[in-house]
């Protein structure tokens, strides 16, 4: 596992008020950056600067996604930093777009 990478950790789960699909660029373990998506296509964003009343920085280092696969709540992919970015975007410019469609 190289130390930067970028995840999409769906959340299996049947809150209506938590993500269901987490979002994070790890740098070194950490969380660099993330968006949580939910249900109704709602985007909330943190990075070292800005977080919001949902969302922020893990304060505590990230699991290796195989770690987090062994949980059978969540499903992990490595993703291509241009998909994260993508998300990114549209999280920071506030838009409404559901990103994730599970096959």
């Amino acid at each position: 596992m190289t130390s930067e990478y970028f995840q999409r950790v769906r959340w299996i789960h049947g809150s209506a008020n938590d993500p269901v699909v987490l979002w994070a660029h790890v740098v070194g373990g950490w969380e660099a950056r993330k968006v949580d998506e939910f249900a109704d296509g709602s985007l909330t964003w943190a990075d070292e600067d800005h977080e919001s009343d949902s969302t922020g920085l893990g304060l505590i280092p990230v699991p290796l996604p195989a770690q987090i696969a062994e949980d059978p709540q969540f499903v992990v992919a490595l993703v291509e930093q241009s998909e994260f970015e993508a998300v990114w975007h549209s999280a920071r410019v506030g838009s409404s777009v559901r990103w994730f469609r599970p096959e």
